[in-house]
């Protein structure tokens, strides 16, 4: 089971017992990130991108342990490819959409195509780059909505420009630039021979208020490189993952949250969207084709419209126009 463990530590190399200077989160994301990864279709490089977002979604929306907390990721990118006329290279990015019940939904702003499954399967259990298909150019927006019920704003927006291409790094830079709190995130998709999901898994350490920054260090060494691809050649727990981030070092459980990929799409939410075109728009597509299918860039889903049901929409976007 899928499952978020949270926790707070004293400095990993403190030489006695201290009081607690770190936030400690770790996250085993694999079910969530293989049913994600089966509903679009994705292998290889892709399926670790979205499983890399996926897992950094539900480590990030752990801020104030609310379940009304959302946070949604919006990275837009550019290949270092340029195009014709020296114009931007082919976007991409990501987004995701994530909540403090521990749920998560995500998608591609687009595929990788076939080559980079081919090359992913050479080193399938190690720590694989996404940069030169994600790009390293663009800007990444986070956007926190504290409490959904809540009748006031609560909501919190922040931009930075890509520094890395990686998403883990990205998100990581984010939270100390744009959130100003000293953090390290490292997440990681381990594949199987046919570039399929085996295993997923996040860590997140920030510093408390007054913690010192530089306890982040040892830590930011031990989960260099391929270390976490490596500790997930095996199953594991997220207690696990924290005692090795930690370098066995103490730390006291706050909290768990199950979690699991979910999407709150639906044939209304279809309908809502299709209804967006506005009354002309939505008969002319009825006199276009018998039936119009609405695809869910989240999920996956397929959702079927008749031409009679676009109709009657349009009859009803007139009624309330007028």
């Amino acid at each position: 089971m899928d499952v978020l463990l949270r926790a707070i530590a004293a400095a990993p190399d403190a030489a006695a017992p201290a009081a607690p200077t770190m936030r400690t989160l770790a996250a085993v994301t694999t079910d969530l990130v293989q049913e994600s990864c089966r509903r679009h279709g994705l292998h290889g490089l892709e399926a670790i991108a979205l499983g890399r977002a996926l897992t950094a979604g539900c480590l990030l929306t752990t801020l104030t342990k609310s379940a009304n907390e959302r946070l949604r990721v919006d990275a837009r990118s550019f290949t270092d490819l340029r195009g014709s006329g020296g114009s931007d290279g082919e976007p991409g990015g990501f987004l995701i959409d994530a909540h403090g019940d521990g749920t998560v939904r995500g998608c591609l702003r687009r595929g990788f195509g076939d080559t980079p499954l081919r090359a992913t399967l050479e080193r399938a259990s190690g720590r694989l780059p996404l940069s030169p298909f994600l790009g390293r150019r663009g800007a990444l927006t986070v956007t926190r909505d504290f409490d959904l019920s809540a009748g006031t704003d609560s909501r919190y927006q922040g931009t930075v420009e890509l520094v890395a291409g990686e998403v883990d790094l990205d998100l990581e830079h984010y939270l100390n630039t744009s959130e100003q709190v000293p953090s390290l995130l490292r997440c990681e998709v381990l594949l199987d021979g046919h570039g399929g999901v085996v295993r997923a898994a996040g860590i997140l350490c920030q510093t408390l208020p007054g913690g010192d920054h530089e306890a982040l260090a040892p830590l930011r060494e031990r989960l260099a490189g391929e270390a976490l691809a490596t500790l997930l050649l095996l199953p594991r727990e997220p207690a696990e993952l924290l005692r090795f981030a930690l370098g066995g070092a103490v730390f006291e459980p706050v909290a768990e949250t199950p979690l699991a990929f979910r999407c709150n799409c639906g044939p209304s939410v279809a309908r809502d969207i299709v209804a967006m075109l506005g009354a002309d728009d939505v008969e002319a597509l009825a006199g276009e084709r018998e039936v119009t299918e609405v695809r869910c860039s989240y999920c996956g889903e397929r959702y079927l419209l008749t031409a009679a049901e676009l109709r009657e929409l349009a009859a009803e976007l007139r009624l309330h126009r007028s």
